[in-house]
């Protein structure tokens, strides 16, 4: 009795830590956020890597994982961008661009964040300009505040209109010759070209645990996680105005006529969707499926594996903190801690519940301390003027407590 007791303590308390972890609007994706050293896997020359393989209890990065990859590199960029201040996007809080050069645009509320629109390289879809197309209505991609069993459905829709001429260098390389005669006879009968693209999402934060990250090539440390299972699913469609015509067409019920589309085809009529299909088919389909893991204090995944639909099998890895020996450093704590805004520019805000005559060591990411700083009461603001740009560790300890994470200075 006594065991079975002390069981259901220890999963009540197991509970209540990882229920700790919570995203709110102060913690998600912050302006100008930057995402420093990521630590990518990928292995895009084959098949994807078992994910039972790599998603145990506890969760466990390290080298060994990363050879389960045919590929391993380092990028250092910038992925979340400054509001526009012109175009489409306007209204947009910050975008950020995906794997596949795809961008984001997310306006943050305190109850949620939506995407208004996404933009892009159209080469891809036989056009030689980058789309700007706003959804008719915006998309949630997220409710605050998002915890456990947190789950959401949301859809898109939206439409990009450009002048026929845009696809005349699509035309001309498909083929020298025929190629430019065929676009000619398009830009006689039709005027314009129109992308009308579907987005469907899903997002479930199904899961908590503990996430190990070791090896020369991460910030090593254990965390707490609260899971998201996220995908999107894109059906993009390109339909093509008749001259004098009331409405657009599905490309792959339009046609073109020419006695000379003898010569070639054996017939002077032909389907445009039909004939482009050696070169690109529409509709054009596509599935995007992510496990992220969030941890406390961090406004953004620690780790992102990108896998198959069915999330049976990873095809790439990225670990947020890149190379670093400042071992188990970054960690997680049950305290209600709120550091604000991350990144900072000027003054960091330490929220702490009931904390009295603090100390705050603030390190650089080779380990050396960098400020130091007394902190008293539960709310304290410190000037941040004085650090470089980059990313910074921190040490509270107060009492017989000790509390430790991450911001970054812009």
């Amino acid at each position: 009795m006594k065991k079975l007791f002390a069981a259901f303590a220890l999963a009540i308390i197991c509970t209540s830590a990882f229920a700790q972890i919570s995203i709110t609007s102060t913690n998600y994706y912050g302006i100008g956020s930057t995402v420093r050293n990521i630590s990518v896997v990928g292995n895009d020359q084959t098949d994807s890597v078992a994910i039972t393989n790599i998603v145990q209890s506890p969760v466990i990065i390290d080298s060994a994982v990363c050879t389960l990859f045919e590929a391993y590199y380092m990028i250092d960029t910038v992925v979340y961008k400054e509001p526009r201040t012109e175009g489409e996007f306007t209204e947009e809080t910050f975008s950020f661009t995906d794997a596949n050069g795809m961008s984001m645009h997310i306006k943050v509320s305190e109850e949620k964040a939506v995407c208004i629109g996404i933009s892009g390289a159209l080469a891809q879809m036989g056009l030689n300009d980058d789309m700007e197309l706003k959804f008719e209505e915006p998309m949630d991609v997220i409710l605050f505040p998002a915890v456990q069993n947190s789950h959401l459905e949301d859809s898109a829709h939206g439409i990009y209109k450009k002048h026929i001429s845009e696809m005349q260098d699509a035309f001309n390389s498909f083929d020298s010759q025929m190629g430019p005669m065929m676009y000619s006879f398009l830009a006689a009968e039709y005027d314009s070209v129109l992308i009308d693209t579907k987005v469907n999402y899903s997002s479930r934060f199904n899961e908590t645990g503990i996430l190990k990250l070791l090896g020369y090539h991460m910030q090593k440390g254990r965390y707490e996680y609260l899971r998201e299972t996220r995908q999107y699913t894109y059906v993009t469609n390109m339909l093509l105005h008749r001259i004098g015509g009331t409405e657009f067409v599905d490309i792959n019920q339009c046609t073109l006529t020419n006695n000379m589309f003898a010569m070639y085809f054996g017939t002077p009529t032909i389907n445009i969707g039909e004939t482009l299909r050696e070169y690109i088919s529409f509709p054009i389909s596509s599935t995007s499926t992510t496990l992220n893991y969030w941890t406390a204090n961090d406004n953004y995944p620690i780790v992102e594996m990108s896998t198959n639909a069915d999330v049976t099998g990873a095809k790439k890895l990225a670990v947020r903190y890149g190379e670093n020996e400042f071992e188990d450093f970054v960690a997680t704590s049950n305290i209600s801690t709120n550091i604000y805004p991350n990144p900072a520019t000027d003054i960091l805000n330490i929220a702490i519940e009931d904390m009295e005559n603090g100390i705050m060591n603030i390190y650089s990411t080779n380990g050396a301390l960098v400020k130091e700083v007394k902190l008293d009461g539960s709310h304290n603001s410190i000037s941040v003027n004085d650090l470089h740009n980059g990313c910074y560790f921190f040490r509270i300890s107060y009492g017989d407590k000790e509390i430790k994470g991450n911001f970054a200075k812009n």
